[in-house]
């Protein structure tokens, strides 16, 4: 009998040790990986955005193009003149010129078909107004200081060249994720324009999501110094040239044309409106109490964000006057700014108007001096007035060159 002795295997398996090893190399490699992939995440959709607003601006320049080289606005080239004194003897406001000039026949901003086929629009000074400035005769038919065609590069009249959609993924920004939420609901009806609860307020129709607007408007905004005549943004001191109500000129509302840019690739043209690129902030701006932004229904369903101009870390996607598209760096900005005031004894804004006549306290905000779209409302010390408030209007610029 072949007697052999039983072989022992030895148990195998992990140790304590081993296992705490291989765990901690996992975690370093998540934690390595984790931030790489939202950060290309983010990246993507920052690089979506820029495609998004080119091809805004190629539908605003088709538009452009369709109407003679002037800049996209609803309002009618000769609407201050649509009053008794017209220059600078008026004392008649906005509302008053449009309903000279025909009333429901100045249609302001389209906003598509409704469920019933009808077409809505933004009327009033709401929807006729480039920027409805705090003081003056171009103020807000509703109250709301700083609304306006600026607001809806997306209108039905440039929507025509996106497949006839205001609400066209195009037309807004990845990130903005607010508006987005909000208008969750629009996906269940199938007519052109998405009713806000305004809108069913107003006209007593069905409503898909909650907002003080009656259209949504898109991510992007349009410089409204684009829009206006450039006297309405002129400061020279020396010649005693003061900024100027669009309602006290001959043509105030009649849009500039492109060739009139003296610094194309300084001066913005479409700029993503809220804070959006390297957001250190709340989602929802916590400064906006007593601003319409939080009147009724909200803005954006009881919230607004912050604002392109919030913060030094601010970094809008923009188009520039001459077509091309940046990270627009808002503290670099501000220092340009800041340079030219302090560079120049008769130049005591910088390259945007801080002190424009129109602004008012609404818009002011508590740490800014008194101009600015809601420039007070910053989260730090940058207090950008640019975009809006470009000084002589398209003439102007809102950034230096490199170098300078």
């Amino acid at each position: 009998m072949n007697n052999k002795p039983l072989s022992q295997h030895k148990a195998t398996g992990f140790t304590i040790v081993e296992l705490l090893v291989v765990i901690s190399i996992i975690a370093l490699l998540v934690g390595i990986l984790v931030p790489a992939v939202q950060k290309a995440r983010d990246s993507a959709k920052t690089t979506q955005s820029k495609s998004n607003i080119h091809q805004v601006m190629i539908a605003l320049v088709n538009k452009q193009a369709d109407d003679s080289d002037r800049h996209f606005s609803p309002a009618p080239d000769n609407l201050s003149r649509m009053v008794d004194e017209p220059g600078l003897e008026n004392e008649d406001d906005i509302e008053t010129a449009i309903s000279n000039a025909g009333g429901g026949d100045v249609l302001g901003i389209e906003l598509g078909l409704t469920t019933g086929a009808q077409v809505a629009y933004i009327s009033g000074a709401d929807g006729v107004a480039p920027f409805c400035f705090g003081e003056g005769l171009t103020q807000s038919s509703s109250g709301k200081p700083g609304y306006g065609a600026w607001r809806y590069p997306n209108a039905g009249q440039i929507a025509a060249y996106m497949n006839n959609a205001p609400l066209h993924p195009t037309f807004f920004a990845p990130k903005d994720t607010i508006p987005l939420a909000a208008l969750e609901g629009c996906d269940s009806t199938s007519s052109s324009y998405c009713a806000s609860h305004a809108a069913h307020d107003r006209w007593g129709i069905p409503y898909f999501w909650e907002s003080n607007m009656l259209g949504a408007p898109s991510s992007y905004c349009i410089s409204p110094a684009m829009m206006y005549d450039p006297a309405v943004y002129q400061w020279d001191m020396l010649q005693g040239k003061l900024p100027m109500d669009p309602m006290n000129l001959p043509r105030g509302f009649k849009p500039p044309s492109t060739s009139q840019a003296k610094y194309p690739s300084q001066k913005t043209w479409l700029m993503e409106h809220n804070w959006l690129q390297n957001v250190d902030n709340n989602e929802c701006g916590i400064n906006w109490g007593g601003t319409w932004f939080m009147q009724g229904y909200g803005s954006w369903d009881g919230c607004e964000p912050e604002h392109f101009n919030a913060g030094r870390s601010s970094e809008p996607v923009t188009v520039m006057g001459d077509g091309s598209t940046i990270l627009f760096k808002m503290a670099e900005a501000e220092r340009d700014s800041d340079n030219v005031e302090k560079g120049d004894p008769y130049n005591n804004q910088g390259l945007g108007i801080w002190d424009h006549p129109l602004n008012g306290q609404a818009m002011g905000g508590g740490n800014a001096r008194s101009g600015g779209y809601y420039a007070g409302y910053a989260t730090d010390w940058v207090h950008f007035v640019g975009h809006v408030y470009t000084m002589d209007g398209i003439r102007g610029r809102d950034k230096l060159a490199q170098g300078k």
